[in-house]
Formats: structure tokens, sequence, C-alpha cells
């Protein structure tokens, strides 16, 4: 059995990491709330050029030139090449689960994909040097961010993998990350970035271009031509999706690393009480061991 003074040392202990967890716990819980508001910002800028470009589609549908669909390098589907996959984790531990999910997905998808040649970009340490010390070669690796979105160094990094789809070294990009749903809720996902896919899109603006005009609709005249606008405005909305991506998945880094110093404190202050209960019991029996010294002394000296 532990000593008392072992015992009291592992409770300073104990108590001053706790008090280093429950900093940590505070620092992400104003981390995640600046990261909500940035998410909350971009995403209310991303309805903005959904509508956008839904208006000139269906300005398009409803023109003369409505037999011609409008097309773009980004909108290009490539049958054959090498896809890309942009894995995105944080730089630094101590958020619980959260990378071991992404890396544990992105595996799953490269054994499924063997066969294609996939190239790599690396959002974040962790995923990094994980992935490839399990063989795989990183095509790019940005490992400096450290959850904070610096908007030249996003733009940089998805300008980047736009160029390298336009100038056709792969034929398409997916993006893995976890997609931010509440502070207490995050889902690692993989989904297409690049082509964009307007089908959906097209049919929607093609069907309420047929219908009556609603007087309540805001009726835009494009200039110089829709196309033109189309032209400028698909490389604008794909670098605010992928700052938009790249936002949730900072979030959700912030989220998950919030809850698990919550958690590290909550199980740190159960082990000072399972502590402060054993040293009781200690002190308890030493001070019964004492008294019956005590008593036997006295009964031995009548």
């Amino acid at each position: 059995m532990a000593s008392l003074r072992q015992i009291r040392s592992r409770i300073r202990s104990v108590q001053n990491s706790k008090q280093i967890m429950r900093a940590m716990q505070l620092v992400s819980g104003s981390k995640l709330k600046r990261a909500q508001d940035r998410l909350v910002q971009v995403r209310s800028v991303m309805q903005f050029l959904d509508a956008l470009l839904e208006r000139v589609l269906i300005a398009q549908a409803s023109g003369s030139s409505a037999k011609k669909p409008l097309t773009h390098p980004l909108c290009q589907v490539r049958p054959s090449g090498p896809s890309a996959l942009v894995v995105f984790t944080s730089d630094a531990g101590l958020c619980g689960s959260y990378n071991t999910n992404l890396v544990h997905l992105a595996e799953s998808h490269l054994r499924r994909d063997a066969a294609a040649e996939t190239q790599l970009i690396f959002v974040g340490r962790r995923g990094y040097r994980y992935i490839t010390k399990r063989g795989y070669h990183a095509t790019e690796a940005y490992i400096d961010l450290a959850g904070r979105p610096n908007a030249a160094k996003v733009e940089v990094i998805g300008q980047s993998i736009v160029d390298r789809f336009l100038s056709g070294q792969v034929s398409s990009v997916s993006v893995l990350y976890s997609k931010f749903v509440s502070a207490l809720v995050y889902q690692p996902v993989v989904q297409q970035f690049l082509p964009i896919s307007l089908a959906g899109r097209q049919e929607a603006a093609g069907q309420r271009s047929e219908r009556p005009a609603d007087p309540r609709d805001t009726d835009y005249i494009f200039e110089p031509s829709a196309e033109k606008v189309f032209a400028d405005l698909l490389p604008r909305w794909a670098l605010i999706k992928f700052r938009l991506i790249l936002l949730e998945a900072f979030t959700s880094e912030h989220s998950a690393r919030m809850i698990a110093m919550r958690n590290a404190t909550d199980n740190a202050q159960e082990l000072l009480d399972a502590l402060t209960t054993q040293r009781n019991r200690i002190r308890q029996a030493a001070i019964t061991k004492e008294l019956s010294e005590i008593v036997g002394t006295a009964e031995a000296l009548k």
C-alpha cells in the first residue's frame, strides 16, 4: 500500500494536471467561439454565391442560348488520370479521437482505390506523419497553420489545388475533413471538390425558368453577359468552398479539443476524489493505531 507521503504527492501532481487541462479547455472554448463566428460568416458568403450561381444558370436557361449549357474548365470531367485527395487533420494533438477517425477514413479510402494513382495533399501535421510512415507519398503538405485560418495562406493552398486540376495533373480532387455540426458533434466525410458538378443545378434552373415569373423575385441584369459572369464567378466559388471546408475542419478540431480537455478535467477530479478518500482512510487508520497504542500502554501501566 502507498504511504501517506506518496498519496499526498500524487494528489498535488493530479491537481496541477487538472489546472492545466482546465485552462486548455477554456482556451479551446474561446477558440471554438471565434472559429464558429468565422464559419457562420463564410457560410453566409457561400449561400450568397450559391444563390448568384443559381440566378446565372436561370438567366442562361431562359435566354436565347438556352440550348447551349454553360461550361467551364473547373467542370470538365476527365475519364482517366490520377486523382488527388486532400486530407485535413490538426497540427497539434490533445483532441481526442479527432485525428484517429480522419486517418482511419483516409486509409480506408486509399485501400479502396488501391488500383488508382492517388496524389495525397495534407493540411495538418498529424495526418501527414501518420500516413507517410505507412508508405504513402505526400505530393504536398501544409503543416504550419496550427488551427489558425490565415486568409492569405488558405487562398494560396486553394489556388494551388485548383491550378493542379486545371493543368491536367489530376482528373479529380476529393477532400477528407471533419464536417462541423455543433459544438458537440462533428463528422468525418469524403466529398468531391473538383470537377464542380452543375448537372443538378442546371436541371433545377431549367425547371424554374419555365415557371411563371414571381413578382417577388429580384430581376438581375448581367453585364456584359451571364456567360462572362459565370466564367468569373466559378473560380471564386471554388476558392470560397475550399475556405469553408478548411474552416469546418478547424472548428471541428477546436470542438474536439475542448471536449477532450473537459473529459480529462472530469477524470482528474474523479482521481482526486479517489486519492482523497484513500488518504483519509490511511490517516484514520494511523490515528486509530496510535490511539490503540496509547490505550494499551495506559492499561499496561495500571
